[in-house]
């Protein structure tokens, strides 16, 4: 039996509440593998660590431990309360809100590069995801422990079946590693599936140079959406840039003929920099050419 069982259940019972679904809470009761997740970051002692959903804070003690300075943002009311008691007299700060509500520069005053971590329900991993990308100026690096299926996809290469839309742009924006499994045992109450953890490190610049991302975008994501069909089938009747005119087969045929691109190809095929080709080739064509 994972170790922290019994005091999760205490902690619940004295709170007088239950794991609620619809929060995702699947609290992480085994303290090794939550100390190799505080060991992982790569944070030193008196820096800021964001910590999303600390749930009973069993993660935040031992970012505590290695000095960190916590700012734990807590959607459930009950689990917010407790934490400041639980650590009197640590560096904690907790904020009772939804973490795609908070901006960390504006909200919490941030200034400079923090480290965010947190165990992320699988219902809102996209919108979280975007939500670190729109505050990327302020974050070194983070670490996330998602489903395992989640983490593959965020980590796949183009070619890999797990490669799509969410792949292409998290990696677009971020450096991804798949760190390390973690089995379904090791959560209270227990998932159905396995988990994993993945290290998000922002890249100084995108992976491909882009001049329209709104349709690069659109682009990349109208074609995973028929992913089973060929490159050409799948992107036939997508809007044109600037036009209120959709690409025909014969405009797009032109388009990957003049980059090299087989219209046979399927959308998973493609890499960032092709994508990039391809849509820059799009926007920038006359639109007598399209």
């Amino acid at each position: 039996m994972p170790d922290l069982i019994p005091e999760t259940k205490a902690a619940l019972a004295k709170l007088g509440i239950f794991p609620r679904k619809k929060l995702g809470q699947n609290f992480m009761v085994n303290s090794r593998e939550l100390e190799w997740i505080a060991r992982e970051l790569s944070f030193a002692a008196g820096d800021t660590v964001v910590e999303i959903g600390p749930g009973l804070g069993f993660l935040t003690r031992f970012l505590l431990d290695r000095g960190a300075e916590v700012v734990a943002i807590e959607k459930d009311a009950e689990m917010a309360r407790r934490l400041p008691a639980v650590f009197r007299g640590a560096t904690l700060k907790v904020l009772k809100e939804d973490i795609l509500k908070v901006d960390l520069s504006r909200t919490l005053k941030i200034k400079g590069k923090v480290t965010v971590v947190g165990n992320i329900p699988y219902s809102i991993t996209s919108p979280i995801l975007e939500w670190l990308i729109s505050q990327k100026a302020c974050v070194s690096e983070a670490i996330f422990t998602v489903q395992k299926e989640v983490a593959e996809r965020l980590t796949a290469r183009p070619g890999n079946r797990s490669w799509g839309p969410l792949s292409a742009f998290l990696q677009f924006h971020a450096r991804v590693v798949f760190l390390k499994k973690i089995g379904k045992a090791a959560f209270f109450p227990c998932p159905k599936v396995d988990s994993a953890v993945v290290r998000i490190e922002f890249l100084a610049s995108p992976s491909a140079a882009v001049a329209d991302g709104r349709f690069f975008f659109k682009v990349l994501r109208t074609a995973f959406q028929k992913r089973r069909k060929t490159l050409l089938n799948s992107l036939a009747g997508v809007p044109a840039p600037r036009s209120s005119e959709d690409l025909t087969k014969p405009a797009l045929t032109a388009a990957f003929a003049k980059l090299g691109l087989d219209p046979r190809r399927r959308p998973e095929t493609l890499t960032l920099q092709e994508w990039a080709a391809l849509a820059n080739f799009l926007v920038e064509a006359p639109r007598s050419v399209l």
